[in-house]
């Protein structure tokens, strides 16, 4: 007796398909995959030739950077999604990415001009970049707070820091402060962990203080990071932690490269939810027990030191394409409240807008331009704040020329902005007040020029370029001469790609100038303007919304073929 055939499954299920495992072709589950408990699905063929596609992931993962040159992978989620919604969804997530980090701007602002000298994948002028002593110093382990310097001193740094960095990043009570300070040099005889906070804060007012590095602000940086990397959580971490944690990321923001600040920041951020600082809640058990008493019943406080590091993460996540962490709830802290003198509540007030961009999220393209209108619409007073609008203006303005929208009616107010910027950048430096977004605004403001390409927006590449170099010149360092030749290289490159595109038409016009029917020359007799001559134009205006206010009789007697108008120069 002849056994009976194997009954071969006509259609197998993906997780089949994938390790290739014999599939019965049942309703989900089959029963391969209900022995091993896979999820089962099929896919539908769209036709018999068609190929196979690439194994559907299950979740999306965000876009990774490798060391090195930036690389950007972005997966998005194909299951129960046909080809063509997969790669749709794929290609927008990708520009989103892309729109957000000002270093895949430059690299295809590059390849669109020159692809043979385009700049590489690199976040030009991130930064100051890291200050360097005119002569090295061995290696030694990290000292005291109180080895360092003097008291006198370090009160000296602090005033620096609380004058300069504080109204604008202000989440440390001033009061408090300098009472631990004067108890650290008379009482306190073994480091804490608020050392961190002391050479944290020192160290910036070196920084905001001294041009060149000195030995001093190299050894209260050191200091700092080895109070924290030593410290050993037994328990939720404190207040205090937390806030020299806060002064790293900033420190490192600074000077630091982008990796290193993205790892700061993140860990920063996990010992915020550890803490529960993130939540409003007056009786969370682990935020009432671990804050110290005076700044236990401070709910501002609270939202101030979380706005200031959550900004920080999602700046810094977006430029690199990596994840910015979340939290379970709470995301987003409350705005705090006004002070005299103190503008912190500027910086946070954008974060809402600044976390609305996330490459996750697909904003309608009406919203980006409303959004855009709303915070070129807000009120910014300290050069700190307004480089921090300006630099959400120019993502929001990369992401609306990522999709080819018009945003005619707003470039004017984008411009003034830009041209505000730029002079709050010479400001800063030459007040010795090293914010990130010196090298990093004035740079960008350039690409985004390039790429708006307009009479109006090339007029201010003059400035732009000044301010980068002044930059340059005054932070005489290897990222910021590296970010002067790139952006004079940009420039450089577009000159040139106008040259070549002038000579082509001009070769146009030369090899295929028709038979002259009337005197074009501008000596030539003057064409008269009736209704006879150019109705066929009126009529093909009045078909055209966008031309029916059109000037005729200017447009006609514009000099079109010599005049700049026509070559867009």
């Amino acid at each position: 007796m002849e056994s009976p055939k194997r009954k071969r499954a006509r259609l197998a299920c993906q997780p089949c398909r994938e390790r290739k495992r014999k599939c019965d072709g049942r309703d989900p589950p089959c029963s391969t995959c209900s022995q091993w408990g896979y999820e089962c699905s099929y896919q539908v063929r769209q036709s018999s030739s068609s190929t196979s596609q690439p194994p559907a992931q299950a979740s999306p993962r965000p876009p990774s950077v490798v060391s090195g040159p930036l690389r950007f992978d972005v997966v998005t989620p194909t299951t129960c999604a046909t080809p063509d919604t997969a790669a749709s969804a794929h290609d927008g997530l990708r520009r989103r990415v892309e729109a957000n980090s000002g270093a895949t701007t430059v690299r295809r602002l590059g390849l669109k001009m020159d692809p043979t000298r385009a700049p590489r994948l690199n976040l030009f002028g991130w930064n100051i970049g890291a200050r360097q002593l005119s002569s090295a110093i061995p290696a030694a382990t990290a000292l005291q707070i109180t080895e360092i310097t003097s008291l006198d001193h370090m009160e000296v740094l602090a005033q620096v820091y609380f004058d300069k960095l504080d109204p604008c990043y202000g989440f440390i009570d001033r009061r408090q402060f300098f009472e631990r300070l004067n108890s650290r040099w008379t009482s306190e005889p073994r480091p804490r962990v608020y050392d961190s906070v002391l050479a944290g804060v020192a160290a910036l007012g070196c920084l905001f203080s001294q041009r060149n590095c000195t030995v001093t602000e190299l050894h209260l940086v050191q200091s700092a990071r080895s109070t924290l990397d030593s410290h050993i959580l037994s328990m939720s971490p404190s207040l205090d932690l937390l806030t020299g944690w806060l002064l790293r990321t900033i420190h490192l923001r600074l000077t630091d490269s982008p990796h290193s600040t993205w790892i700061a920041s993140s860990t920063l951020m996990h010992l915020i939810e550890a803490l529960g600082l993130h939540s409003d809640s007056d009786t969370d058990a682990v935020y009432a027990s671990s804050f110290p008493p005076s700044a236990q019943c401070d709910p501002d406080l609270k939202r101030r030191i979380v706005g200031v590091s959550h900004h920080l993460n999602a700046w810094t996540s977006f430029d690199l394409g990596l994840s910015r962490v979340l939290f379970q709830k709470h995301d987003l802290p409350l705005p705090p409240a006004p002070r005299p003198g103190d503008f912190t509540a500027e910086l946070i007030r954008l974060l809402p807008t600044s976390v609305s961009l996330d490459p996750s999220v697909a904003a309608e393209d009406t919203g980006l331009l409303s959004t855009l209108s709303s915070i070129l619409n807000g009120s910014h007073t300290q050069p700190p704040s307004v480089m921090a609008q300006t630099n959400l203006v120019l993502c929001l303005v990369r992401r609306i020329l990522s999709q080819n929208l018009d945003m005619s009616n707003l470039a004017e107010q984008v411009l003034d902005l830009l041209r505000k910027a730029l002079g709050c950048a010479r400001s800063m430096v030459q007040d010795c007040s090293p914010w990130h977004q010196v090298a990093n605004v004035p740079f960008h403001i350039i690409c985004v020029l390039l790429i708006m390409d307009t009479r109006s927006s090339l007029a201010i590449l003059p400035e732009a370029i000044q301010t980068v170099g002044l930059v340059a010149s005054i932070y005489d360092t290897e990222t910021m001469r590296e970010a002067n030749h790139t952006a004079y290289l940009l420039v450089l490159l577009h000159q040139q790609r106008r040259k070549d595109d002038l000579a082509v038409f001009s070769k146009a016009l030369a090899e295929n100038q028709p038979e002259p029917r009337m005197d074009l020359s501008p000596q030539g007799p003057t064409h008269t303007n009736n209704s006879d001559d150019h109705a066929w134009l009126e009529a093909l205006v009045s078909d055209l919304p966008s031309l029916r206010d059109a000037d005729l009789d200017e447009f006609l007697n514009t000099d079109m073929i010599g005049g700049p108008l026509f070559l867009g120069l």
